[in-house]
């Protein structure tokens, strides 16, 4: 696994994301760093806060509006994906650690 995606409050496991996934979210993740300074890395471990999950939602959304999303259907799918989860932990108010290898 590229990286492991934590629960911030207890350490629960909840699921990966494997080099493919690390390479399709490479492009919000490198939006993301130039926006925040913030740089998430497939080898060193990362909090993403509520705030910070918010904002790559945000990124996520600029980015769906202004791509060709049939271009690289496999990799929409899966930032859409990832923007699901991502809105599915900020409602639940759950902050993320990401692990990396």
């Amino acid at each position: 696994m590229a990286l492991d995606i934590h629960r911030l409050d207890n350490n629960d496991y909840i699921f990966g994301l494997n080099d493919e996934w690390q390479s399709c979210l490479d492009v919000i993740f490198k939006r993301y760093e130039r926006s925040t300074g913030i740089y998430i890395d497939p080898y060193k471990d990362t909090i993403l806060d509520l705030d910070n999950m918010k904002f790559l939602i945000k990124l996520i959304d600029e980015y769906v509006q202004k791509m060709d999303l049939n271009m690289n259907r496999k990799q929409t799918s899966i930032i859409l994906e990832f923007k699901g989860m991502l809105n599915l932990f900020v409602k639940k108010n759950i902050a993320l650690k990401l692990y990396g290898d």
